[in-house]
């Protein structure tokens, strides 16, 4: 295999492949031997028709096939011998067979451009303050009475309040007819959470148990129901059922319940300390952004229109995925649509700048990943993909699903580096 490199631009090259005649050769003998013992012509005994009669007949079925399969194979190699790292799939722009017996094919590859990284260790970062106040510390006591609350039945008359949770049937109709995919029997809410839509809890209130009432509300054009966005929907509601949530009391034996826990004091220090790990990694959260986006800030690298592209695919993708995993089935072409893609790109050249300065920023500094690391990263796909760390490295060495996973772990270890040798950080004071 001959490979050669040829300059479009900064960001662009053109990879040109050559299989050698005498591959291409034994590889089109092959498929013509396996072809004539399958092959069934009028007038030709099985395996004794002619190449010449194949050919004409299944020539180029048979190219095609030969073609790509040379291309399937040989891609990854040619870009590594070329020392080639895409930025996006590359699209192979041609392939023929040459006159000489050889096979050609060439393929646009986008790169990443030669840039500048300099000033990355005089960055100016401020670390957001962690201190958990009793105001915080007594929300999360109440949200957890909350989370532990039991629900008794009411029996008196009394009017459906905020905070009560009521069980009721209701059937949605839009453009005068029933939405049926909205119909629902035996649904339980919470008063007040406004879960369903915002105006639905407050037509609820002050009515008693028993009670079929109806009321309209307006949707949003961008509301997650296609079916029912940007309309009004009427609301046939019947109230089957009122409950009262009971929350415990906050004492020693609520805080037994919990856990591994003997007195009230015990829960409280333990949900401090929990609550100020959650402060301190949403403070490193803010101050890795900041890195982000100061780096990205000093550094001009221009990206072709197709990274971007890809890029904007991938973070829709991931939209969606969010939107699939909630049980909300979103149709993807509304999410897919200019003005979001549009909305996306800036976010997506962000992203892949900050993935060529942190591989940059990692060449110069001599991060890497170490044999540790690399045995850690298999043995979690391996456990991912119910199969063992070797046939990992065997099978699936150059995926998306490994590379991926050097990469974030790269980037890893490059924030520490940043954070930890190089960053000066500031306490921000509040306002």
């Amino acid at each position: 295999m001959n490979v050669s490199v040829v300059d479009v631009s900064t960001n662009q090259k053109k990879l040109q492949v050559e299989i050698p005649a005498n591959k291409v050769q034994e590889e089109l003998d092959s498929r013509y031997r396996e072809l004539a013992k399958q092959a069934r012509l009028k007038g030709f005994r099985p395996g004794k028709i002619p190449r010449s009669i194949l050919k004409s007949y299944y020539g180029k079925s048979i190219e095609n096939e030969v073609s790509n399969q040379f291309i399937h194979d040989t891609f990854a190699q040619a870009l590594s011998e070329a020392d080639l790292k895409p930025l996006a799939e590359a699209d192979v722009d041609e392939m023929r067979f040459e006159d000489n017996g050889s096979f050609t094919y060439t393929a646009t590859v986008d790169v990443s451009p030669p840039f500048e990284l300099q000033g990355y260790k005089e960055l100016e970062i401020h670390k957001p303050p962690v201190e958990v106040t009793d105001e915080q510390l007594q929300a999360e006591l109440e949200r957890l009475r909350e989370q532990h609350g039991e629900l008794r039945t009411l029996e008196s008359e009394q009017p459906v309040r905020e905070g009560d949770v009521v069980v009721i049937d209701f059937t949605p109709w839009a453009d005068g007819a029933i939405f049926e995919k909205g119909k629902t029997t035996d649904y339980m809410l919470e008063v007040g959470k406004k879960s369903l839509h915002p105006d639905f809890d407050p037509q609820l209130m002050g009515h008693h148990v028993g009670e079929s009432f109806s009321f309209e509300v307006d949707y949003p054009e961008d509301a997650a129901t296609a079916e029912i966005a940007g309309k009004r929907v009427r609301f046939d509601v019947t109230i089957k059922e009122l409950k009262e949530k009971v929350l415990p009391e906050l004492n020693d034996e609520f805080a037994q319940k919990l856990g591994d826990y003997t007195t009230l004091d015990e829960l409280k220090d333990e949900t401090r300390k929990r609550l100020a790990r959650q402060q301190e990694q949403k403070a490193s959260a803010e101050i890795r952004q900041q890195i982000i986006d100061q780096l990205v800030g000093k550094v001009d690298i221009e990206l072709s229109n197709k990274v971007i592209e890809r890029e904007i695919d991938q973070l829709i993708g991931m939209l969606q995925h969010q939107f699939d995993s909630q049980g909300l089935k979103m149709d993807a072409g509304r999410l897919n649509t200019p003005a979001i893609r549009a909305e996306y790109r800036p976010q997506a050249e962000k992203n892949v700048r900050w993935r060529l300065i942190a591989q940059r920023l990692a060449e110069l500094e001599g991060i890497q990943l170490t044999d540790a690391e690399l045995e850690e990263i298999y043995q979690d796909i391996a456990r991912l993909l119910r199969t063992t760390a070797d046939k990992v490295k065997v099978e699936y060495a150059t995926s998306a699903v490994v590379e991926q996973s050097k990469e974030n772990k790269l980037q890893e270890k490059v924030f520490n580096f940043l954070e930890n040798e190089i960053i000066r950080t500031e306490t921000a004071h509040a306002v």
